[in-house]
């Protein structure tokens, strides 16, 4: 972040509010200061706080100590630098807590306002610097994953089409529950469908289409996953990714060597509704067909499902779909029907998301589509062609 941008933010945890007062004055310059009167409350204010670089919390208070609050934070948000406040009867529970929850640091009370001030900025600064070194990372790994995912595209471009829609998705009801999706997700969304690719076409249209699959077939797409999962096990620093893919695929679950965090249990039961849905909508049931199925699944919480309804709201609006020209195909519109290369083989199933290379793809696949319509979504909010463009191909002839 740099020193332009947003300040980092600063939760300081007490029971007392002249104390909480205090903290806000002493450290006003050095962040954006938010205040949790007792553990409960800050706990409740961390999915608020994007930004959080430094916790402050008291060790005794009512209800939760300040240790069992700091280990909280520590797991639901890892990187913020965590400063216990304690009295001197409490210093072997501070050293405790240092030791396993792993505390920044802590401070006695009273405690100088300048040791304060100190110390939070040394908390600010390695905040800082364990983001950037994370984020490099993230996005070195996610771009060396993405050349991959980009190669094999070009094996399977309907199953890797097809999960193009689940990331979206999947980002997007996130984004709806105030949540991250975060790179790992996003990832492991894709490269659900990696095994697929060895797979044949026939099969792999099954598995698209969500049909159900013969005891022999079953064996393959697992043994098709069992190599996806060998493929991705030498590459360093991906583990949050392989874990998701073993609670994503049931095929997987023998692999996982320890016991994944919440966090990514709660990620890989969305990306497993999304799926369903989009596997659902692949083979052309519509929206609230769907919908009710879904609320069948264990993972289909009210929460979830509310937020996907939310998310495909104006897709269930038959006016938006339109008949377009091949040539006015744009990244972002989603096919409502299959489509097959002369050969019948699978090239994109209904609910496919429309990418920069689709048309490239498509006619040199099907050149025979070069003068055909295509019956199309258009999402909400879309911008890129003249309305005289969607009303040729209104699917009513009225109009998109």
């Amino acid at each position: 972040m740099s020193p332009s941008g947003p300040a980092w933010q600063i939760l300081c945890v007490d029971d007392d509010a002249d104390v909480l007062a205090g903290l806000q004055l002493s450290l006003r310059q050095l962040g954006e200061v938010h205040v949790a009167r007792g553990g409960e409350a800050a706990l409740a204010q961390l999915p608020l706080l994007d930004r959080l670089a430094v916790v402050v919390c008291d060790m005794r208070m009512p209800g939760m100590t300040g240790d069992a609050v700091l280990l909280q934070c520590r797991q639901r948000c890892p990187t913020a630098a965590r400063i216990l406040l304690t009295g001197y009867s409490d210093i072997e529970a501070a050293m405790r807590a240092v030791n396993q929850g792993r505390i920044f640091r802590f401070l006695t009370k009273p405690c100088p306002r300048e040791e304060l001030q100190q110390a939070v900025r040394d908390g600010i600064e390695q905040h800082r610097l364990i983001h950037a070194e994370r984020e490099l990372l993230e996005q070195t790994i996610k771009g060396c994953m993405q050349a991959l995912v980009d190669a094999l595209a070009m094996a399977s471009p309907a199953s890797f089409g097809q999960a193009q829609r689940m990331v979206d998705l999947v980002q997007r009801v996130s984004a709806e529950c105030r949540h991250e999706a975060g790179w790992a997700a996003e990832m492991a969304t894709m490269l659900a469908n990696l095994g697929l690719v060895s797979l044949a076409p026939s099969l792999q249209e099954k598995v698209l289409l969500g049909l159900t699959l013969s005891l022999q077939e079953q064996l393959e797409v697992a043994r098709a996953q069992a190599r996806t999962w060998q493929l991705l096990l030498p590459v360093p620093r991906i583990d949050p990714v392989r874990q998701l893919l073993g609670l994503i695929e049931p095929a997987l679950a023998g692999h996982q060597v320890r016991e994944p965090p919440e966090i990514l249990i709660e990620q890989a039961g969305l990306i497993r509704m999304v799926r369903r849905y989009v596997r659902l909508e692949a083979a052309g049931l519509p929206v609230l067909t769907a919908l009710e199925q879904l609320a069948a699944m264990p993972e289909a919480t009210a929460e979830l499902l509310a937020a996907l309804r939310q998310v495909l709201g104006p897709q269930a609006d038959l006016s938006r779909q339109v008949q377009l020209a091949v040539e006015l195909l744009r990244p972002g519109m989603v096919l409502m029907q299959p489509v097959h290369t002369r050969g019948g083989q699978l090239l994109a199933p209904a609910g496919y998301q429309v990418n920069d290379s689709f048309v490239e793809r498509l006619l040199a696949a099907c050149p025979e589509l070069a003068n055909a319509r295509l019956a199309v979504l258009i999402p909400a909010g879309f911008s890129g062609l003249a309305p005289s463009a969607l009303l040729i191909g209104s699917k009513d002839g009225q109009g998109a």
